[in-house]
């Protein structure tokens, strides 16, 4: 049996301390920057076994991820004064923010003090599309924009994986220390729609997807997103699952991954891809391991088999844990009706085939 477990810890403690700065935080002339930052879709991991609880807080279980076009836009000014950390009443994750304003205020160590706002396209918690980290990967890029990225991509990517955390309802001082394979931050901060990442968040591959292609997901309707903390020990008490998975065919992946689906993506065909991701989450056991989160997935994805024999679906999966589901699609309208026929809520989207883009959205902050 597995003993992963999760104990919160103060918001804004850094866990693994070992960034190297490219050059000194020198804060951008107007004093503000606004950033809108997309979220990421997890249609696999490489190594399940690998998402077990370390104390170095490093993963190398490494993903196959897209980019969509669901967005958190965050704002922030330097203001008056010296060493606060403001955050506006009607920015959402409130915990999360401060926990990675505060990371990035010991990391980069300026003194200034410092004004967010950041509100986000879809209020979706513990559904799979990565809202939690990518409200930290957000929020903290948004700093590095800020004092003109002294973190490079890589250190960014390392930073917010290797101190990441889930909010805990009714407590904003604390958080629950989880593991992060990285996505969220790699999303926004590297190229392309598609990447796949090796172990420590480190992408070895980007690809962008046409824009033919359109994203559906789907959030069954009768999930009611649980606190963090109950998630999390539920996640643990099913660890074994994840490591009785990536034990028994990691070594099929990573074969499948280096010598079919990698030279065919390098020439822009996701047919590999959609295979070795239909394998994984279909019949080496990952569905059924995520199931813990709400065990009508398995039903749901029993019924969803047949896109993998469908040409108008170029890939398909469940999204990280779940509970939702998503597909790149030629065809959204056909997904869209089957996914609420399975009584899911849909959100139709396009890939996003870049990094964060930098936007003139403010509000003042309040």
């Amino acid at each position: 049996m597995s003993t992963t477990t999760f104990a919160p810890i103060p918001v804004g403690t850094v866990l693994n301390k070992d960034i190297i700065l490219t050059h000194t935080p020198t804060a951008l002339p107007k004093g503000i920057v606004t950033i809108h930052y997309p979220a990421r879709l997890e249609a696999m991991a490489l190594d399940p076994s690998k998402v077990a609880e370390r104390e170095d807080r490093i993963y190398e279980a490494g993903q196959i991820d897209l980019t969509v076009s669901i967005y958190k836009h965050v704002t922030i000014r330097i203001i008056q004064g010296e060493g606060e950390i403001i955050i506006s009443n009607s920015t959402p994750r409130q915990a999360l923010v401060r926990h990675a304003a505060e990371v990035m205020k010991q990391t980069l160590g300026f003194k200034q003090s410092i004004a967010i706002k950041m509100s986000e396209d879809l209020s979706l918690r513990h559904c799979g599309l990565g809202s939690s980290s990518g409200s930290i990967a957000a929020v903290a890029s948004a700093i590095n924009e800020l004092f003109s990225r002294p973190l490079s991509p890589a250190a960014i990517s390392q930073l917010c994986a290797q101190n990441h955390g889930e909010e805990i309802d009714n407590d904003t001082n604390h958080i629950i220390p989880v593991q992060c394979l990285g996505g969220s931050v790699v999303s926004g901060n590297y190229d392309g729609g598609l990447l796949v990442l090796a172990g420590r968040a480190i992408p070895i591959f980007t690809m962008n997807i046409p824009s033919t292609l359109s994203v559906v997901v789907g959030i069954p309707n009768d999930f009611t997103h649980p606190d963090s903390s109950q998630l999390m020990q539920q996640e643990a008490e099913n660890m074994d699952g994840f490591i009785e998975t990536g034990e028994m065919y990691a070594q099929t992946i990573a074969y499948a991954l280096v010598h079919s689906v990698l030279p065919e993506l390098a020439h822009g065909s996701l047919k590999a891809c959609k295979e070795l991701v239909y394998q994984y989450r279909w019949n080496m056991g990952s569905i059924r391991n995520c199931s813990f989160v709400l065990p009508r997935i398995n039903d749901i994805a029993e019924t969803l088999r047949k896109y993998q024999h469908d040409p108008d679906i170029a890939l398909f999966s469940l999204s990280s844990v779940g509970p939702g589901f998503f597909a790149l699609t030629v065809n959204p309208e056909k997904v869209t009706e089957d996914f609420e026929a399975l009584n899911m809520q849909t959100i139709t989207t396009r890939v996003h085939n870049g990094t964060y883009a930098i936007g003139d959205y403010y509000n003042e902050t309040k």
